[in-house]
């Protein structure tokens, strides 16, 4: 074997594995849930764990027709459900929000796309308010750009107990009948669903999803922490 066939093998056994895999084609939503900044968020860290489960790199596609996976929302649970989103309200401590009724005619903060900006209009005449990210979301809320924040109850309710927000911690009730069902759906491979099915099952049980979950909620609230202490440095 010559030398030059020699080094060109030595070089694609040194290449990462993932470097190597087939990508895995997902289509992210426009709304994404627990997003701490204009880019990351709970979906890209579940895809990029999938995929590296299935031995695979991750990547994002905007087109429906060139992805293998999608994430959609809808109101039954099934084997590919990875998150329920449930909204809730926050708003000022000292505040005259006692309930959802109240918010008719205030702007209300939301993240980019959010599921709850038609809720709020249509159902409590509310004015949506949209911001890059639900970090973003809550700082306005603490800027004083909205009367209150509509957001996942499961986030909400840890922001709720921050010694940094306790301006901040009056919650209106979740409104379970308008919570959405978020999927993992693959069109043209049910081998590659089954094997999604049984690790997202594999990862509930294990509590690795709720993990996961937390992990977020809590990036959310450091990077709505660390946009609020930049604020107040200026």
């Amino acid at each position: 074997m010559s030398v030059p066939s020699r080094i060109a093998i030595w070089l694609v056994l040194l290449m990462p594995v993932a470097a190597m895999a087939e990508s895995l084609r997902v289509q992210l939503p426009e709304h994404r849930v627990l997003s701490s900044s204009e880019t990351e968020s709970f979906e890209s860290a579940l895809i990029e764990q999938l995929a590296e489960a299935l031995g695979r790199s991750g990547s994002s596609v905007v087109s429906a027709d060139d992805a293998e996976v999608r994430l959609v929302a809808g109101d039954r649970v099934g084997p590919a459900t990875y998150y329920h989103a449930v909204p809730a309200a926050l708003s000022a401590t000292e505040g005259e929000l006692l309930a959802w009724s109240d918010l008719q005619g205030q702007t209300v903060c939301v993240n980019h796309a959010s599921p709850y900006g038609a809720l709020l209009s249509e159902r409590f005449a509310a004015v949506p308010r949209e911001y890059p990210s639900a970090a973003h979301a809550l700082i306005g809320l603490k800027l004083g750009e909205c009367a209150a924040v509509v957001e996942d109850d499961v986030l909400l309710t840890e922001i709720a107990t921050l010694p940094e927000w306790r301006r901040y911690k009056h919650l209106l009730p979740s409104i379970f009948d308008a919570g959405w069902q978020l999927s993992l759906t693959v069109a043209d491979d049910a081998n590659l669903q089954q094997q999604i099915n049984a690790l997202l099952a594999q990862w509930l049980a294990e509590g690795r999803l709720a993990g996961l979950t937390q992990q977020w909620v809590d990036e959310v609230a450091f990077q709505a922490y660390v946009l609020a202490d930049t604020l107040d440095c200026h």
